[in-house]
């Protein structure tokens, strides 16, 4: 149990790693306003960075669905390898956090009317991607109740 919550919480912070990485990468091809800033709090940037997402083009917001799918299956990746590999569990536990972080993140920031028809999804199937191509049990398939 222990080996699981502590791959949970690596795998939480690696997915975010992972994530904003290459947020920061599609940062290149899509460059931030002069002035404009991911890490600033201030209220004036914050309006610049809103204001900045309504310009951006659909192409920017699938290079933003990537990064959280790739986040998010890196961070179950990483809870999966760390707790034992004998459960779903804790990919999917890591997915539903990324998942309720995507819901957060789309009430909060201005996307397109599709994107969290294409975004929220992406968090638990390839959270449950990571958990299937890693899942070392016997015979029989293992559930998200068996416990270590």
């Amino acid at each position: 149990m222990k080996m699981t919550v502590i791959g949970i919480l690596v795998g939480i912070v690696a997915g975010m790693i992972v994530m904003m990485a290459l947020h920061m990468a599609s940062a290149l091809v899509y460059p931030l306003p002069e002035g404009v800033s991911f890490t600033s709090q201030e209220p004036a940037n914050q309006e610049r960075l809103k204001e900045w997402f309504r310009t951006l083009p659909d192409g920017a917001f699938v290079l933003a669905i990537i990064a959280h799918g790739l986040g998010c299956m890196a961070g179950g990746v990483v809870a999966m390898l760390i707790s034992g590999r004998r459960s779903f569990a804790p990919p999917l536990v890591v997915g539903v956090f990324f998942t309720v972080g995507g819901v957060m993140n789309s009430s909060q920031i201005p996307h397109p009317d599709w994107f969290p028809w294409a975004d929220w999804p992406i968090y638990l199937v390839l959270a449950w991607l990571a958990g299937r191509l890693l899942i070392r049990g016997e015979s029989e398939e293992p559930t998200v109740a068996e416990s270590e």
